[in-house]
């Protein structure tokens, strides 16, 4: 289940993405995810809960999805 995040995060959210987007139409959504994550770490949200937003609004913003969750799934 799907929790709404605080409108700071995802201001912080939408931020990270224009900076990503300027780099490379490709966004790492994990990778995104656990930067915003890690910013907010004391809102205690699930890496799942920002990654959906985050491919949510890349996708709309017309990028590439890359969900590779990397070193993340290793453990």
């Amino acid at each position: 289940m799907l929790i709404t995040l605080s409108d700071l995060m995802r201001r912080d959210i939408e931020t990270t993405l224009r900076s990503k987007v300027g780099e490379s139409r490709v966004v790492n959504v994990f990778g995104v995810a656990e930067e915003v994550q890690l910013r907010f770490v004391d809102d205690n949200v699930a890496l799942e809960d920002i990654a959906a937003v985050v491919a949510r609004l890349a996708s709309q913003s017309g990028c590439a999805l890359e969900l590779d969750r990397g070193e993340l799934s290793a453990g």
